[in-house]
């Protein structure tokens, strides 16, 4: 849209010298510019709403035209000049004065909402109240429409989407700068530090600014560009302010401004990605709430003498970087390949799989046997070295395709077959999913593989973390039956495994669950119901530790993995 409103500037400017230029070139065909713009404002009119802030480019249309019906060059100057000057105005009402532009924010939701309500597959086993939903959300995007405020039609579908407690509902932005101005809006203000809350109930202070292994404010680079700009008048001078008061990573937080950081965590309304699992919520809540605050905050601690303490921290910028940044410290694998192995120790090996994907070709089809050859030949060759444990790390797997988990884990299954799971009858006329009278599924086509049981000498690790999912949910819960293996990490994994399909609207494009996949019960697998219980197992949940503090946000040390390793 912007793009059109700037072409039709110059096609004004160049109506505004064609006078002189059809001296040297007449031609009819120059009619053509003056009809340009009626063109181009059909266009605009057709994909996007009419507002008032278009009210300059309509009034620029009609004076284009009107060109058409005078033969004095120096009239057709001025009125080539009064149209390109409306247009102007036009581009300022909408892009500096926020006039708005047909956004069409409620009908970006109401279209959403009829398709996911249509084809969402985990209505029932979710209990989604549509009506609802429709009638808390829709007030909420007419008033950002009437606003023409994006940032908070970004937050309404952070909010609506986390609503599902699905890992594959999501809103993506088109535009990213807005959603970069978002999240730095969203997720509040930075005091120089994030929280977490210990295994043992102490919440402590953990990625604070100035501390080596921390992200600092100075080192803003590609990845947080966006973020300098938000920075305070007197955030270089007040950066050091929580290290000079005695705050350092592990440092126990008693109060933020009065309140305990249980009370600070019920302010938390919406989240960076959903967490379909109650104690992943509850795990990853306190790194939310160290956002909550005005220009400043009185934060109670105890010092390394025992003391309780206080310091008022100034806000240093937005949040959202350091915030990404301590979930990042808490959930990044191991930094190698895509399906690599190496040593960790004399007895232990790793594979990392981040994501389940080998190449294009396999991820269009389901032909994996290059890549299970490949993968065999490299397992084989640490089990003949006489390796005992195999750690799996799938930390931060975003998924990919289930067949390609089958070709992995084949290699580690019991011998004989196994089932990865059942699609569902679809009826062709409604592009839905049959159910059957007892309310589930219909099941359809199998899929299954042949078990090899390649590392049958010794016990196989899982890392996983929330963002394991949808693939990487599916390789857990199938290896979860395994004998030797044990699952492991500070959560488990996400809980979202049903096909996902995405849907186009004109502020961004939604993703949701649109495909079933159904377990031998005809239930379907992995994904939590309404109680939000965990869909997938997990073992052994690591204890989050003042040791792990220190590891991890001071010596940037991966200490689930050495935990995994000495186990």
């Amino acid at each position: 849209m912007d793009m059109l409103m700037f072409l039709i500037f110059a096609i004004c400017i160049l109506g505004f010298f064609l006078p002189s230029i059809r001296k040297k070139y007449d031609s009819s065909m120059w009619r053509l510019v003056y009809v340009a713009p009626l063109i181009l404002a059909v266009l605009i009119s057709i994909f996007i709403e009419f507002n008032i802030g278009y009210a300059g480019m309509y009034l620029a249309v009609i004076l284009m035209l009107l060109v058409l019906f005078t033969e004095k060059t120096a009239l057709k100057k001025i009125i080539t000049a009064a149209a390109a000057v409306s247009v102007m105005v036009s581009i300022i009402c909408i892009m500096v004065l926020n006039m708005g532009a047909g956004v069409g924010y409620t009908k970006d939701f109401e279209d959403a909402f009829a398709v996911m309500k249509q084809h969402y597959v985990l209505t029932e086993e979710k209990a989604i109240d549509w009506d609802s939903l429709y009638a808390k959300y829709h007030p909420l995007f007419e008033k950002a429409e009437t606003e023409n405020d994006g940032i908070l039609n970004y937050k309404n579908w952070l909010q609506f989407t986390q609503e599902f407690y699905d890992g594959h509902v999501g809103y993506q932005a088109s535009d990213q700068w807005l959603g970069e101005m978002a999240d730095c809006e969203i997720f509040g203000n930075d005091y120089g530090l994030s929280l977490l809350r210990l295994t043992g109930g102490e919440y402590v202070a953990v990625n604070v600014e100035g501390s080596e292994k921390s992200l600092s404010i100075l080192d803003y680079g590609e990845d947080y560009e966006y973020a300098k700009d938000h920075l305070s008048d007197n955030a270089q001078a007040d950066r050091l302010q929580l290290l000079n008061a005695g705050i350092h990573n592990g440092t126990v937080i008693t109060s933020w401004d009065g309140k305990s950081i249980e009370e600070l965590q019920k302010e938390v309304d919406v989240y960076a990605d959903a967490f379909p699992s109650k104690d992943n919520e509850e795990f990853y809540l306190s790194v939310y709430a160290a956002g909550k605050g005005a220009d400043s905050v009185k934060i109670g601690f105890i010092d390394d003498s025992g003391m309780e303490k206080s310091v008022t921290a100034k806000k240093l910028g937005a949040y959202y970087p350091r915030m990404i940044s301590t979930v990042k410290k808490l959930d990044n694998g191991v930094n190698i390949s895509n399906l690599d192995m190496q040593s960790v120790d004399s007895d232990t090996a790793l594979l990392r799989i981040y994501q389940m994907a080998y190449d294009t070709k396999s991820y269009e089809g389901a032909d994996y046997t290059e890549m299970t050859e490949e993968l065999r030949q490299k397992v084989l060759e640490y089990r003949d070295k006489g390796y005992k444990r195999l750690i799996i790390d799938l930390r931060r797997n975003g998924g990919g395709s289930p067949f390609m988990v089958g070709a992995v884990v084949q290699l580690f299954a019991p011998e004989g077959e196994h089932l990865i799971s059942y699609s569902a009858v679809i009826n062709e006329k409604t592009a839905t999913y049959e159910r059957g009278a007892d309310g589930k599924y219909v099941k359809d086509k199998k899929m299954s593989y042949m078990g090899e049981n390649l590392w049958d000498q010794g016990d196989i690790i899982l890392l996983v973390n929330y963002e394991t999912v949808s693939a990487g949910d599916m390789m857990t819960s199938l290896m979860s039956e395994y004998p030797n293996v044990t699952i492991m990490g500070f959560t488990g994994s996400n809980s979202s495994c049903q096909a996902v399909t995405s849907y186009s609207i004109k502020s961004g494009g939604i993703t949701f669950s649109a495909v079933p996949n159904l377990g031998e019960d005809g239930e379907m697998i992995i994904d939590t119901r309404a109680d939000r219980v965990r869909g997938v197992p997990i073992d052994h949940v690591i204890p989050l530790t003042g040791e792990a503090i220190t590891a991890i946000f001071d010596k940037g040390e991966d200490y689930l993995l050495d935990y995994a390793a000495n186990y």
